[in-house]
């Protein structure tokens, strides 16, 4: 053998021995690594534990703002009376005593056309209260339908990673198409 060809040997061999090392990680230089499946993490970890914390509040009644969208979403008037409570407060202090100081000013402060006024704007009161009522709902749902999607996303991606040769597969594969190649020099090709 000349020297270039013993010198190029040894250091395979030494790559080899490197790559010996480097099996743990994955693959054998002289072997190869046959492939295989892994996952990668597709969120961070901050990521992790926010959805984790979501998930276990959507199966248990403990998760203060889940317990408020199930409160909207059953219809509990509990859930409403916080949420209504301004603007009866704004109705009784700022609505009614406009009114009354109005027909008070006309001299009508007990009159019947009074009391119809205050009943009609009970009534307005009544009506954008449900309308709210019904927006709060619909919000409700859609914030509800927000968390279960991004429950059911993914949190890992699998992917396929090919198998390579290594050294004496390489190898193989080499002496083999020589040989091909020398046969049919050889016997008519």
């Amino acid at each position: 053998m000349d020297p270039m060809t013993i010198a190029a040997l040894l250091s395979l061999l030494g790559a080899g021995a490197s790559g010996a090392q480097s099996a743990a990680h994955g693959g054998n230089f002289f072997t190869g690594d046959p492939g295989g499946f892994s996952q990668q993490d597709l969120l961070n970890p901050q990521q992790k534990e926010v959805m984790s914390k979501l998930l276990s509040g959507l199966g248990a009644p403990t998760g203060a703002g889940l317990d408020y969208l199930q409160g909207i979403l059953s219809d509990d008037p509990g859930a409403f009376e916080a949420f209504e409570a301004p603007f009866k407060q704004q109705f009784e202090q700022e609505t009614i005593p406009m009114i009354a100081e109005r027909f008070a000013g006309l001299g009508a402060g007990s009159s019947s056309a009074m009391n119809q006024t205050l009943g009609q704007a009970g009534s307005d009161l009544s009506t954008q209260l449900a309308g709210l009522r019904a927006n709060l709902k619909q919000g409700a749902l859609s914030q509800l339908g927000g968390l279960l999607g991004q429950g059911m996303q993914p949190t890992f991606q699998t992917s396929y990673q090919p198998g390579t040769p290594g050294f004496l597969g390489t190898l193989g594969t080499g002496l083999s198409s020589a040989g091909g190649s020398a046969f049919s020099r050889l016997f008519g090709g």
